[in-house]
């Protein structure tokens, strides 16, 4: 067995032990299944209260809002690392800037995003840019920082200088730190799903929660928690994969 494969099993293995043992802590009669239902029971129930159809909608809504706050923070971190890390002057200029927002929670802009862009689909998709912006620049940035100056020296010597060393040697020097702002911002791209779904939402997974919070439908709760869980594990997988084959192209055509 390769060990892609092994792994697979072993996360399959560790998830279905976890939903064992909530499956019976719950049925034990320790904790109410009114506040903390079992969870095949929920999943059951919630199905049963949201047809597959209903569910379906809500997860490609939720992921349309998702890729989009994604690509927007994805591209103006990398973008604005990328410059600030090789423009001294520039970076000097901006990180302080940044280091000022960078802490501010994604919720707390929620007032500012309503303001500004109303509460149609914009404000949703600007917190969920907020969320998936900071990572991905903060990784590249220190991607940049952190070049092995024998790299660039290297790349002189081959006669590059300017924005053609930049190209051909600094950004592919800086690719892996990319990759992990990558995948750490699309995974909080989902962690503010829900407050982002909170701006006057009529749909999306984040809508279904909160919606089902208003109801008491606690099993609709758990169904539309497990189903964001199901559905970043999947995509990061998914872009895991992608980030490492572009990885391996990348070396592949960099300098020796």
């Amino acid at each position: 067995m390769n060990p892609r494969a092994a792994n697979a099993l072993l996360g399959a293995a560790g998830i279905l032990l976890t939903l064992g043992a909530w499956e019976l802590v719950a049925r034990s009669g320790i904790v109410s299944q009114s506040v903390f239902p079992a969870p095949f029971h929920a999943l059951a129930t919630g199905l049963a209260k949201v047809p597959l159809a209903d569910l379906g909608g809500h997860v490609w809504i939720s992921l349309q809002r998702i890729a989009l706050g994604f690509a927007a923070g994805a591209l103006l971190g990398v973008g604005l690392a990328v410059a600030g890390g090789w423009y001294r002057t520039f970076g000097n200029l901006v990180r302080p800037v940044v280091e000022l927002l960078r802490p501010i929670p994604p919720l707390a802009w929620i007032p500012m995003a309503i303001v500004w862009f109303g509460l149609g689909e914009p404000s949703k998709v600007f917190v969920i840019f907020l969320g998936a912006f900071f990572p991905v620049l903060t990784n590249t940035w220190k991607g940049m920082a952190n070049i092995d100056p024998t790299l660039l020296r290297a790349g002189q010597t081959m006669g590059l200088s300017g924005p053609e060393l930049l190209l051909k040697v600094a950004i592919p020097a800086t690719l892996p730190d990319i990759a992990t702002g990558l995948r750490i911002g699309w995974g909080l791209a989902f962690g503010v799903l829900v407050a982002a779904e909170l701006i006057a939402a009529e749909s999306g997974l984040g809508y279904l929660i909160m919606n089902a919070r208003q109801l008491g439908e606690v099993e609709v709760i758990i169904l539309g928690i497990l189903v964001i869980g199901a559905a970043n594990l999947v995509t990061d997988n998914l872009l895991a994969r992608v980030l490492a084959r572009w990885l391996n192209r990348s070396s592949e055509g960099s300098l020796p």
